[in-house]
């Protein structure tokens, strides 16, 4: 009996120190495709899955990595893994749906995000890229419906805008193509001014805690 228990605390620290690396490795991973080191963040998320072969996320990583590569027939593959693990994975369905819009496979890419819209129905990104493929698919009416949700969604983000003023461009409505160009720009120049300020409150709040502990370290 002691031996049997003895053998099961050894496999669970051996599991639990594989799961440690593939953490690493997956945070190693985002930390590269934030810096646009796609190849190596691929490089990073294959170590983690090899470590954790049922890492969903490091798939989904691996995914947005080659799709920046324009790796789209790897992509699809590695977003289908996603699916497998977690079915109901709507940002799995999202990136495969994307993969095939950029090999321009309309109905596939339709079908993914139908699903992706079913499992996220609040998440504007999903209806704004139905959209686009809806709009390909000379869906119009459906397309503009999309947008319109993606906009009632996320009102204060400029990239619904910027796209239905495309489709209205496509349509010769270019009046109302300008309209929405110029108030997605008016909403860029405001979150641009939002982050500088926020940026420059942090600072300020920063140099104010290094200046308490260092008075506090001085009365000591």
């Amino acid at each position: 009996m002691k031996k049997i228990l003895l053998t099961t605390i050894v496999m669970l620290g051996l599991t639990a120190g594989a799961f440690a690396s593939s953490l690493t490795d997956y945070e190693a991973g985002r930390a590269a495709y934030d810096a646009k080191d796609y190849t190596t963040a691929i490089t990073k998320y294959d170590s983690a899955i090899k470590q954790n072969s049922k890492y969903a996320e490091a798939y989904y990583g691996k995914g947005e990595a080659q799709m920046e590569l324009q790796q789209y027939d790897d992509a699809i593959k590695s977003f289908t893994k996603v699916i497998t693990l977690k079915p109901k994975s709507a940002d799995g369905y999202y990136g495969r749906g994307a993969a095939n819009a950029s090999k321009q496979n309309w109905a596939a890419a339709k079908k993914d995000l139908d699903i992706a819209v079913k499992y996220d129905p609040n998440n504007y990104e999903k209806y704004e890229a139905r959209s686009m493929v809806l709009y390909e698919l000379k869906e119009k009416d459906a397309a503009y419906a999309d947008i319109e949700k993606a906009i009632s969604l996320a009102p204060n983000e400029p990239t619904p805008y910027r796209l239905r003023a495309l489709f209205k461009l496509g349509d010769l409505k270019f009046r109302a193509a300008r309209a929405d160009f110029s108030y997605a720009k008016k909403i860029e120049k405001a979150k641009t001014k939002a982050e500088k300020k926020a940026a420059k409150e942090a600072k300020k709040a920063e140099k104010a805690e290094k200046a308490a502990q260092k008075a506090e370290k001085a009365s000591k």
